[in-house]
């Protein structure tokens, strides 16, 4: 058997994301082709931060450019609890609500410490319980996520 058999091929997605912010090493980007916006999370993450990230992420949901939402928690240490309680109280009862019928999945990477698994999964646990219909999947790698969501292409 050749290396180009048929059966060997394989099509890889090329990511192509832009930075559309960047934040205490925290970013949202977009990739306008996938019609995906993507959130990396990295240390401690604060209410200022978290604020103006996902209200960023949000601003590329409700203008149409994107469908689709990829929480990259890998280096994710913590949310402070500020930053928790705002996501909690505020974006999630108010403008969150606007945004789910615009959002057709949600993916998220896994964070490698413990405590931001916590502070991760309390985030979408809450995601959960305010929008029960929402396609959201975990996954333990970026490129896992995103496959999943492009699949809904």
């Amino acid at each position: 058997m050749n290396q180009f058999d048929d059966t060997t091929k394989k099509f890889i997605k090329i990511h192509s994301f832009e930075v559309i912010l960047e934040l205490n090493s925290s970013v949202v980007s977009v990739d306008y082709e996938s019609k995906i916006v993507k959130i990396e999370w990295h240390g401690v993450v604060d209410l200022n931060t978290a604020s103006l990230l996902l209200e960023k992420g949000a601003d590329m949901i409700e203008s149409g450019y994107c469908t689709k939402l990829l929480l990259n928690r890998e280096n994710l240490q913590e949310f402070s609890t500020e930053a928790r309680l705002w996501i909690k109280q505020d974006l999630l009862n108010n403008r969150g609500k606007r945004l789910v019928r615009k959002v057709s999945r949600v993916a998220t990477v896994r964070s490698a410490s413990a405590m931001g698994g916590v502070f991760a999964n309390f985030i979408s646990s809450g995601i959960k319980l305010v929008f029960p219909s929402l396609k959201l999947s975990n996954f333990d790698s970026e490129n896992e996520a995103f496959d999943w969501l492009v699949e809904a292409i």
